[in-house]
């Protein structure tokens, strides 16, 4: 929708400017006040060339421009070094009617852009036998967030698990199920049990280092095949998956296929043939490495003195499997920053393999989450914030608020799981996912202010509008709606589809979630400031409705894109 806007605009201005439309569509802008219009063109790059102060350039383009009288502007005005473009109501409302109203409500925003390609997003990825704290939080949403907006962009989207099932803690984890497995029960709870006895063993250990030598002997025995311990090992990943799946089913996340570190095993002699072939190994007190020296970083370490192979060496194998067996076009790993430079050096790697798709892994890293005056996660030592626990919680403030709220609402628990599980998605998602987010209740589940509940709660006015209306809606607007608030409800509605492309674009979902928040700041002006039922004139009544429809429509698909429920009721 935007788009074409501006690709309109560009041509009009190519028809003054010296400058091909590519070109100025980059450089068109959205003004930061609303009464400047819907665009702006910067003139300030043409002022050398033009030999002009940037003003008199601005007021010359907008003379110009005004001059060729386009039947879609209302009026084009210099602000400074500025070109303001304003368009005319009944062109933004055909815009919007066009884009989202005649749209399918489940594609509005779609683009195809990536159609005929692949993307594999490596995302949640836990490791067997650890519960997921928060900090599995961030990982699994914008995980699933970048999977919905690959898929807004035409992309066919591979979203994988690259589950942790594999390493000496399987060895150590079997052994302890060996001689203390007799103290849990496992019939009655078996994720809780196999926790109990990765806490104690690491426990333990601290007192008794032997024990970390007996866990490796196992887990030598788990490489070897050892039966037993393979059986064990099986049932340890599958009582792990059964308890994620249950978390991931709240959540609302879906992977479509499971890759864990232990499938590359068979991968692994090949993958360092390949790097000798290449002549990249080299060995470095006992280990062998790929050095890394001109690019200053350390050498990527791929296999240990003791011949076990490394997260490097299985990153490798894994990202020749993506791309190469899987077809990837773009192989993405949603990891934390702390990764930062075994990413780096993974993929330097894989250029000095001459793998010519190693531009096109990328490390989608983020910050750290945490609570205020919590130290340290650590699962060793049991000292966690379990993600369940802070679901529930949230479910439980929102059933709550409910209660002393709206206490009649019906399938209120429903509602409450929608709206507190959605609150906990979205304050995560809010965040640019580079920086640290701190964690704060009050803000999380506030319904007033920048959070889930504040969008959910604005979908469900729409929602009660359009419910009172109690006709039909027309996908088209019947009159011309030409108040600020309006015209600003219209061009975010408009911009939708290009927040879109750029959160894509960047791997950054924090901009839908921006978006939104815009959106329901705008349909709030709008709602206060105007009389949408009990509008003087029926058509200004239909009109106004179609606009709500709209807003509702695009705060639905955004929400699903972030992968949170719109509920009609709250």
């Amino acid at each position: 929708m935007l788009a074409q806007i501006k690709n309109k605009t560009a041509q009009l201005l190519e028809k003054i400017i010296d400058r091909e439309e590519g070109g100025i569509v980059a450089l068109l802008e959205r003004p930061r006040d609303p009464s400047h219009g819907q665009l702006a063109f910067p003139v300030f790059s043409l002022a050398k060339k033009m030999r002009k102060a940037p003003p008199q350039i601005a007021a010359d383009v907008a003379s110009q421009i005004e001059s060729l009288n386009d039947p879609h502007l209302a009026k084009v005005q210099a602000v400074s070094g500025f070109v303001n473009f304003h368009f005319r109501p009944e062109f933004l409302q055909s815009t919007v009617s066009q884009g989202v109203l005649k749209q399918d409500p489940a594609r509005v925003g779609w683009s195809k852009q990536g159609q005929g390609k692949r993307v594999v997003i490596d995302y949640s990825s836990p490791n067997v036998a650890k519960p997921m704290s928060i900090g599995h939080l961030r990982a699994t949403v914008i995980g699933q967030a970048i999977c919905n907006l690959a898929r807004t962009q035409g992309f066919e989207v591979t979203g994988l698990n690259h589950l942790g099932d594999w390493g000496v803690q399987f060895g150590k984890l079997a052994w302890a199920f060996e001689n203390w497995g007799q103290d849990y029960d496992f019939q009655a709870k078996p994720f809780e049990s196999l926790y109990a006895l990765y806490v104690r063993f690491h426990a333990e250990a601290e007192a008794r280092p032997e024990l970390d030598q007996l866990g490796a002997e196992t887990f030598k025995r788990l490489e070897e095949g050892d039966k037993k311990i393979t059986d064990l090992w099986r049932w340890f990943v599958d009582i792990s998956l059964k308890e994620y799946q249950r978390l991931w089913d709240l959540l609302g996340v879906h992977h479509d296929l499971v890759r864990g570190e232990s499938f590359y095993n068979d991968r692994l002699k090949p993958t360092e043939q390949i790097l000798e072939k290449k002549g990249l190994l080299e060995e470095s007190e006992g280990a062998m490495v790929v050095r890394l020296d001109e690019e200053e970083m350390p050498p990527c370490l791929i296999r240990k003195s003791d011949g076990a192979s490394l997260y490097a060496t299985r990153d490798i194998a894994s990202a020749i499997y993506r791309m190469e067996e899987l077809k990837a076009d773009l192989n993405l790993y949603v990891v934390g920053v702390d990764q930062s430079l075994h990413f780096k050096q993974v993929f330097e790697v894989l250029e000095k393999m001459d793998y010519p798709w190693a531009k096109d892994c990328h490390h989608i890293a983020f910050g750290m989450y945490r609570f205020k005056d919590q130290g340290k996660m650590s699962t060793r030592r049991g000292n966690v914030i379990f993600l369940e626990d802070v679901l529930e919680k949230s479910i439980d403030l929102v059933r709550k608020i409910i209660a002393k709220k709206n206490p009649d609402l019906p399938d209120s628990e429903k509602v409450a799981q929608q709206v507190g599980v959605g609150a906990i998605i979205f304050n995560d998602l809010l965040y640019d996912r580079v920086k640290n987010v701190d964690f704060d209740w009050e803000k999380v589940v506030d319904f007033e202010g920048d959070s889930g509940p504040y969008v959910q709660y604005c979908h469900v006015r729409c929602w009660s509008l359009m419910q009172k209306y109690g006709a039909p809606i027309g996908d088209e607007f019947v009159a011309p709606l030409d108040s600020p608030e309006e015209i600003e409800l219209l061009r975010i509605l408009m911009s939708y589809d290009e927040v879109l492309r750029m959160a894509f674009a960047s791997f950054k979902p924090h901009l839908v979630a921006n978006f939104l928040l815009d959106l329901c700041r705008a349909f709030g002006h709008f709602y206060h400031q105007h009389r949408i039922l009990n509008a003087s004139q029926p058509e200004i009544v239909a009109s106004r409705m179609t606009l709500v429809r709209a807003t509702q429509v695009v705060l639905k698909s955004g929400l699903g894109v972030l992968n949170i429920e719109a509920p009609t009721a709250m």
